[in-house]
């Protein structure tokens, strides 16, 4: 669907934008709402992209219906005479900073820009690049380092301004990894394409409409994908010893929501509950927002500030949980960070102690049930195969909930017993929703799941654990280890649709590990899968996530060795999305 949503004079569809004299009152602003699973782009130009924004009396189709083809959206574009970056114009109009700045007021934000400026801000620089540079940064750093910008080189109004500008380009290019260039006069020169006599505009719509291609296509090969880059790594810092998994009955050890009033943080003594010596804990972390509230909760040892982590995302009104591994702090102590306003609650479901646990056998992500193949049920009844769980007395899965009506939760539990009062899964109608959990299993080998309402039940076995033989648990600090929004691990820009990427994630040696895995403004509803390198891409997923959302999982995986004395885990998104890992710990012999 189009909408036009300003156009400074009504004849300024039919004016040819290359002619100065007509082009005066020119500014069009057009939105694609179609929603495409590459995810929304923002279209900034000046005049030189006019014609590539216009759809009507010979330049249709817009650069922005080719985005939407090739499965961007939805597109949001302006272009008009005479606008800039902001820095040194006085016309507020004129100013896209300004622009950028006032749509995100709005509600508008897309992680993904194409730029066409330059031909208007050249100006204000005498062919000075230093000043060009500036003018540049200042657009640059509005709209943010987490979002991908793809930036047109110009062919003029002269030869000396050109080279400055596009030289201040590149220097940009080279302090912002995430400015992406487009060489235009190259392409120009390649394509055939004519240009006007100002050296600036093209005579013609059709001209307009063989650059939008060449635009669109240059754009969806390099920023619908991530790219990588050089980084450093450095591995997160452990806490205490190797430990054994030991689980505990699943109990309720915080809820806010009793005491009157929301906390700015938490801090737990977990003394009563766990046993001595412990060293970490599994607990199921669950966010209850208000109306207005988006944000995000961080579980972490007591005893240094919050780390730059994540455990639980939340948007307003949503109840979000996620299973943590975490570390403790010093006498037992849990601390969890609170970001926005929200309820929270603690569900404790299991200790790491030095000796007399469980130890853990990874395995290649494996698909156990889906009841839209099978079936419903509840409880549903899901076995473990014998061949995968050799003497298993619990097992590591990732359980999904799919098509529901309304809003529900999911509770995972060992056969035999009774439903524990806890959850470990909550969803709401129309969309999917991943939990992980630690979780025993029954005398014969099963594991039961009960959903508070109808709803599809997908099950993915990630490991077993075992009395010996297994890996046992190192806690460390949590510590991001990939953030694709600003290159993070090595990854900068959504990662594309089907496609993987690789990541550290601890140090080498490591067997498998922990931590948790943030899917970030999917383009459209979807998925990641996360799965150690060595194996195939499997038919399971880690995380779901509806459009435009964010949405964590906590996974438990087998990883591979990588090429730089590390261990690495590969992520594949079946969507354009932004990715986040970070790590609490990791399984070693």
């Amino acid at each position: 669907m189009l909408v036009a949503i300003g156009v400074a004079a009504a004849s300024a569809a039919a004016v040819d934008p290359a002619s100065p004299a007509a082009a005066e009152t020119i500014f069009s602003q057009y939105v694609k709402t179609t929603p495409g699973p590459r995810g929304a782009v923002t279209v900034i130009g000046d005049s030189v992209m006019l014609g590539s924004v216009l759809e009507t009396d010979g330049y249709g189709p817009s650069v922005s219906q080719m985005l939407v083809d090739r499965g961007w959206g939805p597109v949001r574009a302006v272009a008009g005479v005479g606008l800039q970056t902001g820095l040194h114009v006085s016309n507020p109009g004129a100013n896209m900073s300004k622009w950028v700045i006032d749509r995100r007021a709005e509600g508008w934000d897309s992680p993904t820009y194409m730029v066409g400026l330059g031909s208007n801000d050249v100006g204000n620089c005498s062919n000075n690049q230093a000043c060009a540079e500036r003018d540049i940064l200042y657009l640059v750093d509005t709209i943010g380092a987490d979002k991908t910008i793809w930036w047109s080189l110009i062919t003029g109004p002269t030869q000396a301004a050109a080279d400055a500008w596009n030289g201040a380009l590149a220097a940009v290019a080279a302090q912002r990894p995430n400015l992406v260039l487009w060489d235009w006069p190259a392409a120009l020169a390649a394509s055939g394409i004519t240009l006007s006599g100002d050296r600036v505009h093209l005579p013609t719509g059709a001209e307009y409409r063989k650059k939008s291609v060449l635009m669109a296509d240059d754009f969806t090969m390099r920023v619908g994908v991530s790219r990588a880059l050089d980084t450093t790594w450095s591995a997160p810092s452990v806490l205490g010893g190797p430990s054994q998994y030991q689980p505990l009955a699943q109990q309720r050890v915080y809820d806010s929501r009793n005491l009157g009033a929301r906390p700015q943080s938490v801090q737990l003594d977990l003394t009563p509950f766990v046993p001595q010596g412990a060293t970490a804990v599994s607990i199921n972390l669950t966010a209850v927002a208000t109306p207005n509230a988006s944000g995000y909760l961080t579980a972490y040892p007591c005893g240094a500030a919050p780390p730059l982590a994540s455990s639980v995302n939340f948007g307003p009104g949503q109840i979000r949980p996620n299973q943590v591994v975490v570390g403790l702090g010093a006498g037992n102590s849990l601390c969890v960070a609170v970001s926005a306003p929200a309820d929270v609650i603690v569900d404790l479901q299991g200790a790491f102690v030095p000796t007399g646990g469980l130890t853990l056998n990874p395995l290649a992500p494996a698909r156990l049930v889906d009841t839209r193949v099978t079936g419903r049920a509840d409880p549903l009844t899901v076995a473990v195969p014998a061949g995968s769980a050799p003497a298993a007395s619990g097992v590591v899965v990732n359980v999904t909930a799919v098509g529901a009506a309304g809003p529900g939760y999911l509770v995972v539990y060992a056969c035999d017993g009774p439903v524990p009062n806890t959850s470990n899964l909550n969803f709401v109608g129309g969309t999917a929703a991943a939990g992980s959990a630690y979780v025993g299993l029954g005398a014969a080998g099963t594991l039961c799941v009960h959903a508070s309402q109808p709803v599809d039940v997908i099950v993915d076995l990630q490991g077993t654990f075992v009395a010996s033989g297994g890996l046992r648990f190192q806690a460390a600090n949590p510590q991001r280890m990939l953030d694709t929004r600003v290159g993070t691990g090595g990854w900068l820009g959504q990662v594309g649709i089907a496609q993987t990427i690789d990541v550290a994630v601890a140090p080498a040696g490591v067997q498998a590990v922990t931590g948790n895995l943030t899917m970030v403004q999917p383009g459209a509803d979807g998925y990641a899968a996360a799965f150690g390198c060595s194996f195939p891409l499997p038919a399971t997923s880690s995380v779901n996530a509806a459009s435009a959302d964010v949405a964590a999982n906590s996974v438990t995986l087998a990883v591979s060795a990588g090429a730089a004395s590390t261990s690495d885990l590969c992520i594949h998104s079946s969507v354009g999305a932004h990715m986040i890992f970070d790590t609490t710990g990791w399984w070693i012999p």
